[in-house]
């Protein structure tokens, strides 16, 4: 399953948040809070995150077993 660059970074910040709204998000990277919503969605559906953009996202932990993948690269 192939991540894009701004999903990973997405995902690197809703890890540092505790519950992550797209208006937060998108302030961090420069992003609207509608495109930050339309990033999470494939995280999302991968098993990454869990939440939604009313509630804020959470990271779960297949979306931690990817980050930590990432880091051997």
């Amino acid at each position: 399953m192939s991540v894009a660059e701004s999903e990973r970074y997405a995902l690197r910040l809703i890890n540092t948040m505790d519950r992550a709204k797209p208006e937060d998000i998108g302030k961090e990277m420069g992003f609207s809070a509608e495109y930050v919503a339309i990033l999470c969605r494939p995280l999302w559906k991968k098993g990454y995150l869990r939440g939604t953009a009313v509630t804020g996202y959470e990271i779960t932990p297949q979306g931690e077993k990817f980050l930590l993948s990432l880091k051997d690269i």
